[in-house]
């Protein structure tokens, strides 16, 4: 199984030193043995928040984030409106430019030119995924984006940036909520083996990456040195529940529902959920929890040491970031 399996997926091995198990963490935002986001995401808020308030009183005017969303894809309306929400708690002026499904793809850039040459705005947000007739052009129009404005850190600039640097300028937000995540739990990652299900450029790449790199400092240490194993479409199912059910951490970033399985996951491991999508099943309409991760979250949390929901886990994290690289884009432009 292991030799026909090679094919389809590939290992990013950096430190073969077996981690020591720490039970450090922040119980307050640990329950039992679920990982909420919402206590990690107030704390970033907060220092957001001490800075929004110094960036007015210094610049007599709000940092503003402009999201464009294409289309009525449900998991997308639902992340800008908490980005629209979260943002304005903090101080910062959030728009979003609705275009229709069937937006022509010079419309889009011009949204995009207008805005990069708006210089009240500081920070772009194309919201991903795109309707089917635009996906195979979402590297154009995200590359169309200013690079000093990109506050996803998608464009080729900035994601040349994150891979050449251990401490790039703008971090891709849900890589960098995932890394919070990690360290909220304390545990070094040295000599795990991490699964990593997902291998878009936006999302599982880059935090394959991020969990194999070497680093020198000692709170990176905690989130890197892992072995990494990334999973996909291409694998077969058989050889994706064998490298679960031996994985340390398995982190699912695809969308697909009930992916993981609690047969899927060994004792005593830790499951980062960053997948979300909707549900219609008659369970998910009666209890009113319509949005869904890639984990069976109710079996999985009976073996999994920690677990992380949907919604309520990294997607809170996730906007936090957001909103501190908008805040640094917003200060670097104004020097």
């Amino acid at each position: 199984m292991f030799c026909s399996a090679i094919k389809h997926f590939f290992k990013l091995t950096i430190s073969p030193t077996r981690f020591l198990v720490t039970d450090t963490f922040q119980t307050a935002s640990i329950k039992n043995n679920i990982l909420y986001g919402k206590p990690i995401a107030e704390r970033i808020l907060n220092r957001c928040q001490n800075e929004c308030k110094e960036y007015i009183e210094k610049y007599n005017h709000r940092p503003k984030l402009v999201a464009i969303l294409v289309g009525g894809n449900e998991s997308s309306k639902l992340y800008v409106r908490n980005k629209q929400r979260i943002a304005e708690h903090v101080g910062v002026d959030f728009h979003v430019i609705n275009h229709l499904m069937h937006v022509t793809p010079s419309n889009l850039i011009d949204t995009i030119q207008d805005l990069n040459n708006d210089d009240s705005v500081d920070g772009i947000i194309l919201q991903l995924p795109l309707p089917l007739h635009l996906i195979d052009k979402t590297e154009q129009f995200i590359d169309a984006i200013r690079s000093d404005k990109d506050v996803d850190g998608h464009t080729t600039l900035n994601n040349y940036s994150y891979r050449q640097s251990s401490s790039p300028f703008v971090t891709i937000p849900v890589v960098d909520a995932v890394k919070e995540m990690l360290l909220e739990i304390g545990e070094p990652l040295q000599g795990k083996d991490v699964v990593v299900i997902g291998r878009s450029k936006y999302v599982g790449t880059p935090l394959a990456l991020m969990l194999s790199q070497s680093n020198i400092t000692a709170k990176s240490d905690l989130i890197s040195g892992a072995t990494v194993t990334i999973c996909h479409r291409h694998t077969p199912s058989t050889n994706l529940t064998w490298y679960c059910k031996n994985a340390d951490i398995i982190i699912s970033a695809v969308g697909r529902p009930k992916l993981v399985t609690y047969r899927m996951v060994k004792e005593g491991a830790i499951v980062i959920d960053v997948g979300i999508s909707k549900s219609w099943t008659d369970k998910a309409v009666v209890s009113n929890k319509r949005f869904v991760g890639d984990v069976d979250f109710d079996e999985v949390k009976r073996i999994a040491r920690w677990v992380t929901p949907v919604p309520g886990g990294v997607g809170a994290v996730t906007v936090a970031c957001l909103i501190s690289n908008l805040l640094k884009l917003a200060r670097q432009r104004k020097q």
